[in-house]
């Protein structure tokens, strides 16, 4: 496992690393501004290298299997806000 866990915000980056085997561990929501925001938990050996084909623009994909994993992680940020409404609404009462 590496020591530093990656977090981001980035649908795209969190779906290009699941499509590289690395599925969220979490995914917590939070306020910004007026939306919602909702970020994604990585660890995993290897997962830093991801990152830095990422953020240099290296990674490479298979398309299919991105597209599938953006689906994917759209809908855990789907549920996650929905949670994240529910439990605001609730404490609201």
């Amino acid at each position: 496992m590496d020591p530093n866990p990656i977090r981001t915000s980035d649908l795209y980056e969190a779906a290009y690393y699941l499509s590289e085997g690395f599925p969220p561990e979490t995914v917590t929501c939070r306020k910004l501004n007026r939306e919602v925001l909702c970020d994604f938990h990585f660890s995993g050996s290897g997962l830093d290298e991801r990152q830095i084909n990422f953020l240099t623009n290296k990674a490479v994909v298979n398309l299919l299997l991105f597209r599938r994993s953006y689906a994917e992680i759209a809908n855990y940020a789907n549920n996650a806000k929905r949670d994240y409404r529910r439990e605001k609404k609730a404490v609201a009462r």
